[in-house]
């Protein structure tokens, strides 16, 4: 669906459902360069679960208009005013990669918003190194390439898909593709700049689920681990994939957040 937020069309990807505030609401935030169709392969499978399903395309993302958010503290108060323009109650946030930070900050700066949190492919802290960043500014589409090269497993480079009518590269770099040109060099700055992670992970105080990739390129396992030993009671699960999990092993991923969701309950 659009809907007019801060005075820009904004796509929210509802599953094919209508958003229900008397429901729990799932809100997935994706990550840099990407947008609701990362999500694909949850968006329809748990609007059809019984739970009410928001994953919007952020600020000159996908089907967004209006200029991309600068930092990981802007794009937090970009979805927290979001909560409150669709007046949300319970809601239960996933966030992939840099989804996991603005998850973090979030929660941070509203500490009672959330019911839960899930952190898919995330850390604390996300360095981006300074070759890519420099690419992105210069040549986006070949930025774009490398990352879809590296955050895929060996499934990708393989150009094998469990799920029929899919293909790992061809999927992912038109995703990419979508966004404003500038994009993805202001979402891997914002990430690099983030450096509030480790405070804000250990004021958590809800139940949380991590689920992580044995074979991450972007945000390294090792990384991921520490991250989650930051937390308090977090439930920790490992895939044997890349980056993009969720289009990787989305069978097993959304086994584990249902999993979640009914010890949540």
């Amino acid at each position: 669906m659009f809907i007019n937020f801060k005075g820009f069309k904004t796509y929210i990807n509802t599953g094919g459902k209508k958003v229900d505030k008397d429901k729990t609401t799932l809100c997935f935030i994706h990550g840099s360069g990407q947008n609701h169709l990362s999500f694909v392969q949850q968006s329809r499978y748990f609007a059809n679960k019984g739970y009410s399903v928001i994953i919007p395309d952020l600020p000159g993302h996908g089907f967004s208009e209006g200029k991309p958010c600068i930092s990981i503290e802007e794009s937090a108060e970009w979805v927290s005013d979001l909560f409150k323009e669709l007046n949300l109650n319970e809601i239960v946030y996933l966030g992939h990669s840099q989804g996991c930070l603005t998850g973090l900050e979030l929660n941070n700066n509203h500490p009672k918003l959330l019911k839960g949190m899930i952190f898919i492919a995330g850390s604390n802290i996300i360095p981006v190194n300074q070759f890519l960043i420099d690419l992105a500014s210069k040549d986006f589409k070949r930025a774009y390439k490398m990352m879809v090269t590296w955050g895929h497993g060996k499934d990708g480079a393989m150009f094998t898909n469990n799920m029929p009518g899919h293909a790992h590269f061809g999927e992912g770099f038109n995703i990419m593709n979508m966004n404003n040109d500038k994009t993805l060099k202001i979402d891997l700055e914002a990430c690099n700049k983030y450096d509030a992670g480790i405070e804000a992970a250990k004021r958590i105080d809800i139940p949380t689920l991590a689920v992580l990739a044995k074979f991450d390129q972007m945000t390294p396992l090792k990384s991921g681990q520490k991250f989650v030993d930051l937390l308090d009671n977090c439930e920790l699960k490992v895939l044997d994939c890349g980056h993009f999990l969720q289009a990787e092993r989305p069978k097993e991923l959304n086994l584990f957040i249902s999993s979640y969701l009914r010890k949540l309950n």
